[in-house]
């Protein structure tokens, strides 16, 4: 699939006035995706390297993931979820301390329980977060306050039972925006059924007398079950006038999404 990176900034009151800014940084993969039965598990490592020139210690712990087509990602408590893989996966350690210009690693086993019931895809996001030093600089103990800047990294830890589940896509919402070089489709998108979706996804265009006027090309993306996305297709070099457009979100393995729109390009 698509690796995706993002990070979370959170802003600290009562922070260290001129203290250095934390260089611990993730290497590898922010997205691991494993198949596996009920009573099977996997093994797997986070390495975590810390870039700057005093030791930093790190902690790793899981929450939740949510997304929305609006925009919003929510990382609640994983116990929230139905389909959360929290109670599955063990880490070891919890916090170490990374001497400057070192690796550490972070490892986790996921032990799929022993269920028939369990289908479909659950998951969990792991987070790696540099832990603040608990002692204040001399000018924060005389009363002042500072912002620090503190940077959690936040990897995809997704199991799938082989075999089970289905998948079902939701076309909610379909709108024109204007766009620099003609127009734009913005589809939001719905994750109905209970396996993870991975789309690749496509415009097909035809005039009025249904002659193709060209592919578009939506890119991927990644839903979990009941969460959406929004995508958007541009459609560079369109004319104005009437359309219809097919539109194609291939998730692969014989799972073929599809809708048909009029456009109306002005």
């Amino acid at each position: 699939m698509k690796r995706t990176a993002f990070s979370i900034v959170l802003l600290a009151a009562l922070a260290l006035p001129g203290a250095a800014r934390a260089q611990v940084h993730v290497v590898g993969d922010l997205s691991r995706h494993v198949e596996l039965a009920p009573g099977a598990e996997s093994q797997g490592e986070v390495l975590v390297r810390n870039a700057g020139d005093r030791p930093q210690t790190a902690r790793v712990y899981l929450t939740g993931y949510h997304a929305t087509a609006d925009g919003r990602t929510v990382y609640g408590d994983p116990k929230e979820s139905p389909r959360s893989s929290a109670a599955w996966i063990h880490l070891v350690p919890r916090e170490q301390e990374i001497a400057p210009g070192s690796t550490a690693s972070f490892h986790y086993v996921i032990r799929v329980p022993q269920d028939p019931r369990l289908a479909g895809s659950y998951w969990s996001m792991l987070m790696v977060e540099p832990v603040a030093p608990e002692t204040l600089a001399p000018d924060a103990a005389r009363g002042g306050v500072g912002i620090r800047t503190v940077t959690r990294t936040g990897i995809h830890l997704a199991t799938h039972i082989p075999g089970t589940g289905h998948a079902e896509l939701k076309f909610a919402e379909r709108r024109l925006e204007k766009a620099e070089k003609g127009a734009a489709l913005l589809l939001d998108l719905e994750n109905a059924g209970d396996r993870y979706l991975k789309l690749h996804l496509w415009a097909e265009l035809f005039d009025r007398e249904g002659i193709p006027v060209g592919r578009f090309e939506g890119g991927r993306k990644g839903l979990y079950p009941t969460d959406s996305g929004r995508v958007r297709i541009g459609l560079d070099g369109v004319a104005p006038g009437t359309y219809r457009a097919i539109v194609v979100a291939d998730g692969g393995d014989e799972q073929v999404f599809g809708a048909r729109y009029e456009l109306e390009i002005p």
